[in-house]
């Protein structure tokens, strides 16, 4: 009798593995491959144009990068930037905003409903949208400062450098509200509201209840919430790509951006593979700062 069981919880396992087989194969061949191969590339000189002529040059690509590569520095300082600024803007305006939808509004459904539209809009339909908007010629923008008389001449926002990089990180902040502010939401709402009474019969206004009720018992979706954004926001491409391109002259150029310029159009897929890495280190840097301070949190 134990020996048929015995064969019986065997079989059961073997089925189990056999029908996870398929998902670890497509997880291997889409993710974990090319993850090695990009990792193999970025100690070699791997060209597009002479893929035949490559040969291993060890750690040449990553001191290249950090000891002459003027650009990347340029590059890492306004990722860093960008990626920080999105974070501060969206979570303050994400905070702000779910406060407001956390009270009993008429139209509340409707509100919650509208402030998604910017997560869920696709990104080549955003970036059309704000370059017709921002458009110096016949831009609404423009259009509604000039008439109001804010400006007299219009305003070239993805054309000079301060403009441009103010501009792609706006943008950006407008995009990643909605995540901060359904997060936020949903934390206060699994606040006890018996709590907010307790305070108010102690003699707290909104304010206090706020500051000492709110904020700490919404701090473990916080940190999770802005720790996801940083790496987002730190790892972004399209938002920004579809807009400049990276210009004016390299002044929104973000990493993977620069990444994908160097592998694509200059060929050059071995120093685009050492940028990636270093992309990664950073990530895993990120990563570890996040399960730290989440720890702490809770």
């Amino acid at each position: 009798m134990a020996t048929q069981k015995n064969r019986h919880r065997f079989a059961s396992k073997r089925l189990g593995y056999c029908m996870l087989v398929p998902a670890l194969a497509l997880i291997g061949l889409t993710q974990i491959y090319p993850f090695l191969y990009g990792v193999l590339m970025s100690v070699t000189d791997y060209n597009l144009l002479r893929p035949k002529n490559t040969s291993f040059i060890g750690l040449g690509n990553f001191v290249e990068l950090f000891t002459s590569d003027k650009t990347f520095y340029a590059t890492l300082w306004f990722t860093f930037a960008y990626a920080v600024s999105i974070v501060v803007f969206s979570y303050l305006v994400g905070l702000l905003t779910a406060v407001l939808l956390n009270k009993k509004l008429r139209g509340r459904s409707l509100y919650r409903t509208i402030i998604l539209l910017p997560w869920v809009i696709a990104p080549m339909v955003m970036a059309t949208n704000w370059l017709w908007l921002l458009n110096d010629q016949f831009g609404l923008v423009n259009r509604v400062l000039v008439r109001l008389g804010i400006v007299q001449e219009p305003i070239l926002f993805l054309a000079t450098k301060p403009m441009a990089r103010v501009t792609v990180i706006l943008v950006g902040v407008w995009k990643n509200i909605p995540f901060m502010t359904i997060t936020l939401l949903a934390g206060m709402q699994s606040i006890n509201a018996d709590l907010y009474e307790a305070a108010r019969i102690d003699g707290a206004n909104g304010i206090k209840s706020f500051w000492h009720i709110t904020l700490p018992l919404i701090q473990p979706v916080a940190v999770v919430s802005v720790t996801l954004l940083l790496i987002w926001a730190f790892n972004g491409f399209e938002n920004v790509y579809l807009l400049t391109e990276g210009g004016p002259a390299s002044a929104t150029m973000l990493m993977s951006i620069y990444a994908y310029n160097t592998a694509f159009l200059r060929s050059q897929m071995g120093y685009a593979s050492a940028i990636s890495v270093t992309m990664l280190v950073i990530m895993m840097g990120l990563c570890l700062a996040y399960q730290r301070v989440s720890k702490q949190a809770r």
